[in-house]
């Protein structure tokens, strides 16, 4: 299974100013007094309070059941030319545990299905223009497992195979009412198995809503939008071998707290293949209440 973690990494633009007017007396020019920053409003370049942003925008400060869905397509890329080879329906399942440092620990699991780019049907074999072949599609379930979202990004797993790993939240950016966060995750697998293959996680994923939601102490939860893209080696079911090129997806959607508010297509294909997942997404969690109430401890 493929591990989609984590987001798209954007640049701040910083806000334009406008010229003060030069006032001229006595043949002298007056600049005008340096502006007074507003403490009262908080500030997003602080990484305290775009966490807590961020995390009141993308999943909520309690424990409530928060779901990604997203609709997207997955590319082929050989020699810098894009084919798009199939659809993907995603959705992430999450609850979010607030620790006493500021960070949160999420219970998250995720089911994803590749589907057939005219009719939207859940692919059981797909053609592959690359090599001529038929192969037997593998779908993604992932987790229930734990992970840590810090001021940094998500934590580091615990995990040695995990090696070059690094993640990032923010900076925001800022256009009016409108705020923009981005998150990445970039790693690199390595198995022991000499002939294992070798997994590259490059993810990128934007939160979007508005700035007085995201600001406002009174919500604990606020709407938001998301868009996703990620490059990732070619899928191993598609038994591609040592050919050149490799994959990259783009998705976009929007957080839920209802899986009654999922699009029927994707609870269809999810009642099939995942019943007891989507039918109880909280019990599913719920095992790994412990993990999430034990202490961080973060390198």
């Amino acid at each position: 299974m493929i591990d989609r973690r984590g987001a798209l990494r954007a640049l701040s633009i910083p806000a334009l100013g406008a010229f003060a007017p030069v006032l001229f007396a006595a043949e002298r020019s007056v600049e005008p007094a340096p502006a007074v920053p507003d403490r009262s409003v908080p500030d997003l370049s602080d990484p305290a309070v775009l966490l807590e942003a961020y995390m009141r925008l993308s999943g909520a400060l309690d424990d409530r059941l928060i779901i990604w869905w997203m609709d997207g397509v997955r590319y082929g890329v050989v020699d810098a030319r894009a084919q798009a080879l199939f659809g993907m329906k995603i959705g992430l399942f999450h609850r979010f545990y607030r620790q006493a440092d500021g960070s949160f620990k999420l219970a998250m699991f995720e089911l994803t299905y590749y589907t057939d780019l005219a009719s939207g049907e859940m692919l059981e074999t797909f053609d592959n223009p690359y090599t001529g072949q038929t192969d037997r599609v593998s779908h993604v379930r992932l987790g229930p497992e734990v992970r840590i979202q810090t001021r940094a990004g998500i934590a580091r797993p615990d995990n040695p195979l995990v090696k070059d790993y690094t993640s990032s939240l923010g900076p925001a950016l800022i256009r009016g009412d409108d705020v923009w966060i981005p998150t990445s995750v970039e790693a690199r697998i390595k198995f022991p198995k000499p002939t294992a293959p070798e997994i590259l996680l490059s993810l990128y994923t934007t939160v979007h809503g508005t700035l007085r939601d995201a600001l406002n102490p009174a919500l604990i939860s606020a709407p938001c939008s998301l868009a996703f893209q990620n490059v990732l080696k070619w899928e191993p079911f598609m038994r591609m071998g040592d050919r050149p090129g490799h994959m990259m997806s783009q998705a976009a959607g929007k957080k839920l707290e209802s899986v009654d508010a999922l699009p029927a297509d994707y609870l269809r294909i999810a009642e099939r293949m995942h019943g007891k997942y989507i039918r109880d997404p909280i019990g599913a969690l719920e095992r790994l209440t412990d993990q999430l109430r034990k202490p961080v401890a973060i390198d």
